[in-house]
């Protein structure tokens, strides 16, 4: 299923059960783009399955939200250019060299490499872990970049948030959306799943700056300012 939430962007809709995020699909007249590629080649298949039958044409370009395995397991199964922040491929080019059975997953969990939550998870979309291939992108960028898919722009923007030291937003600045990832989401690495309060508020003061109406954050329903600003009064009253 592909929902289309705008004139040029299209959102393949999260799944709890498996923690597949949303992808992101923007199409522009000369080239389309994905955001993020999905947690497993089976879950990339999928989402461009669904283009297909819309009509729409393939994607040439992923760009990477944040280095975490439910956003990045699917780029070694993508036939375009991938391109991610340097932070986020270094953690990419980290993680390319890991070895993928149970033994060395349970080593990464005691030695802290890998949280709990993203080691179960794994184990829920993968039935043979050993099938697992993480690659590093194949165009790495530092600081700003803007992308014209041709009369449709991207502005991409590194930023300070709760969940991810690699994170960037990425603004379709024609149609007022704005892909955050995982940005609002808790510390699952060092704090499991919990926060911060500065790099919470400052992540909050930072990012109402852009000129959005539309919030794609990477595990929930798309939301406009209100209904953002509800799910973070929760997070304020839950988690602060």
């Amino acid at each position: 299923m592909l929902n289309q939430i705008s004139q040029h962007v299209y959102v393949s809709p999260f799944d709890k059960d498996r923690d597949r995020p949303n992808i992101g699909y923007v199409k522009g007249e000369n080239f389309s783009v994905l955001i993020d590629t999905g947690n497993s080649p089976e879950h990339l298949q999928n989402v461009l399955a669904d283009i297909e039958k819309m009509g729409l044409e393939e994607p040439k370009l992923a760009i990477i939200s944040h280095w975490h395995w439910d956003h990045t397991f699917g780029m070694t199964a993508f036939k375009g250019l991938t391109m991610a922040h340097e932070k986020t491929n270094a953690s990419l080019i980290k993680m390319s060299s890991w070895q993928w059975n149970q033994d060395a997953m349970e080593e990464r969990l005691r030695s802290g490499k890998e949280c709990q939550f993203c080691h179960d998870y794994i184990q829920v979309e993968y039935d043979d872990v050993s099938e697992i291939q993480v690659v590093p992108a194949d165009i790495v960028y530092k600081g700003e970049m803007t992308l014209d898919l041709g009369n449709v722009h991207l502005s991409i923007t590194p930023i300070d948030n709760p969940h991810s030291d690699d994170g960037v937003v990425i603004l379709v600045e024609e149609d007022k959306v704005l892909f955050a990832g995982d940005a609002d989401s808790g510390n699952f690495y060092e704090l499991d799943g919990g926060y911060r309060a500065e790099e919470f508020y400052q992540y909050i003061e930072t990012v109402d700056k852009f000129p959005f109406d539309t919030y794609i954050h990477g595990h929930l329903e798309p939301m406009d300012r209100q209904e953002l600003n509800a799910l973070r009064q929760a997070i304020i009253a839950e988690e602060l």
